[in-house]
């Protein structure tokens, strides 16, 4: 009966990822971070603008976060209701904050782990990689593994090698966390967007398929 449950459970998680309408909306916040990172490195020392990105990071990401939310509602509404229907899942006991913070605690030590290598290396930027890792183990950890979603270990691994990269690369911290969230948000969209164009071409209308 539980694996039942479970099942169920699962079932109805994947299908909040299956018009892939939140990576698609979420990409797009994500790359507008990679520009913040990297507009702020661009811009020079002490200058108004610089200041100015500085101080705006958490509204940026608040106000990102209500945005990309009301968005990727209203477009379930409008294109993926309408065609399979609306489905509510109520969280259960085993997605509390104590397993959030175990995986991020997985990140950490992993993270740790590689600042101690890559300091005997004299140049490593542990930023990137430890943003891999959190972004790497929410993808496969909590979407692909959780909810059975295998696109999610895909991105997952890309973020891993990305930040991993991008930690040895020399360049500064601006422009390899720029890169990292510029380059993650372009590869989330294109997952949303193939995903949301072969939901649309399995899933018309009732009206369109009447018409047919």
């Amino acid at each position: 009966m539980q694996n039942n449950l479970s099942d169920v459970e699962q079932r109805v998680k994947r299908y909040w990822f299956k018009d892939g309408l939140g990576e698609l909306v979420a990409g797009g916040m994500i790359l507008l971070i990679g520009l913040y990172f990297a507009g702020q490195e661009w811009l020079p020392g002490g200058s108004m603008g610089r200041t100015l990105l500085q101080s705006s990071l958490v509204l940026l990401v608040i106000s990102g976060t209500l945005a990309t939310r009301w968005l990727v509602n209203a477009l379930k509404t409008r294109l993926t209701y309408p065609r399979t229907g609306y489905v509510e899942y109520e969280p259960g006991p085993k997605n509390t904050p104590s397993r959030r913070v175990f995986t991020a605690g997985i990140a950490i030590s992993v993270s740790a782990l590689l600042v101690m290598f890559g300091r005997s290396f004299g140049s490593f930027n542990w930023l990137p990689g430890f943003t891999g890792l959190l972004f790497g183990a929410v993808f496969i950890i909590l979407r692909a593994r959780s909810n059975g979603v295998g696109r999610f270990y895909i991105l997952g691994t890309f973020c891993i090698i990305l930040g991993m990269a991008l930690s040895f690369s020399g360049l500064p911290m601006g422009y390899s966390l720029g890169l990292f969230y510029g380059l993650t948000g372009i590869v989330s969209m294109l997952s949303g967007a193939i995903t949301l164009l072969r939901y649309l071409r399995e899933n018309p209308l009732p009206a369109e398929t009447n018409n047919e």
